[in-house]
């Protein structure tokens, strides 16, 4: 998905993340959505050692298109977060669900096996937050986020206070943007009719929770709205 450059937002220098045109989303609101469906992303940067990586749950401060901002933290022994300072730029790998395809679910014989899925890639400046008071906005955020379904959501000011003042000196906090975001949904929107239907039916009958996932969302694509 390209963006046109905006004033304080990264400018558009053309796609990175691989996909045929006609699998991308191009709705910044509903790529996001799948980011907070499935927040465990992988955090990758480039630093003194050379590429690292670190799954983390990311949280989405800002959605504005223009300013899109993350919160995340990981642990300070981790040795990702010596390098964090050195890195000008964070890549953000997210996946949604994902399943085989098989070419016997196709009406036509000719055809080879494939993948189905959804994925997301942000990319941005990383700005640490090292006051406690960052690093304490970006844990209440993040329990916040997680925590927003229960009827008595659980807050970090439910802990002793001890037990924080331990776990806040014990993490490396940071936000990332504004990002460049990429999503690809790629739910066999070249195979319509015939393909498509057997393709939902051998996902519901051989697939797994994820299959199923893919299923219905290929049902939105390929049936009209009554």
């Amino acid at each position: 998905m390209a963006q046109q450059s905006t004033s304080g937002s990264p400018p558009a220098t053309g796609d990175k993340f691989f996909s045929a045109p006609h699998f991308r989303q191009p709705d910044p609101a509903q790529a996001l959505q799948w980011l907070r469906l499935y927040p465990l992303a992988a955090m990758i940067t480039a630093g003194a050692s050379g590429l690292r990586a670190t799954s983390l749950p990311f949280v989405v401060e800002k959605d504005d298109p223009a300013d899109i901002q993350l919160l995340g933290h990981l642990a300070a022994r981790n040795a990702h977060a010596a390098e964090l300072s050195s890195s000008a730029e964070a890549l953000i790998v997210a996946n949604g669900p994902s399943a085989y395809i098989s070419p016997r679910w196709y009406a036509q014989s000719a055809n080879v096996p494939t993948w189905n899925y959804v994925g997301l890639q942000l990319r941005g400046p990383i700005e640490l937050l090292p006051a406690e008071a960052g690093r304490r906005y970006v844990l209440e955020r993040t329990i916040d986020e997680f925590e927003r379904r229960a009827a008595a959501p659980w807050r970090l000011s439910d802990a002793p206070q001890d037990l924080v003042a331990r776990l806040l000196g014990g993490i490396v906090a940071f936000r990332i943007g504004p990002c460049r975001l990429e999503c690809v949904e790629k739910l066999g929107q070249n195979k319509p009719g015939a393909d498509a239907d057997g393709t939902i039916a051998g996902l519901r009958a051989e697939g797994d929770e994820m299959g199923h996932a893919i299923a219905r969302l290929m049902q939105r694509i390929f049936t009209p709205p009554s």
